[in-house]
């Protein structure tokens, strides 16, 4: 497989990996919403969730437009 494979591959793993950080925020939110747990531990939960979501986001991007530059 070559380098631009392995970087198409990789994108897919971060988006695999950005859907179920992404998910997982969107029930923290939906649970906080309701009210059925602890409100600061699902706001915390919710707000890390977020954060490894963008971060994921940021580096999908970065390798995105490697793939796209050097590909």
């Amino acid at each position: 497989m070559s380098g631009t494979g392995f970087l198409l591959l990789g994108v897919v793993v971060l988006a695999i990996y950005t859907g179920i950080h992404w998910e997982r925020a969107r029930r923290a939110v939906f649970d906080v919403r309701l009210g059925r747990k602890r409100v600061s531990n699902l706001r915390q939960t919710a707000a890390k969730e977020r954060t490894h979501t963008a971060i994921l986001v940021a580096g999908s991007a970065v390798v995105f437009f490697m793939v796209v530059k050097y590909g």
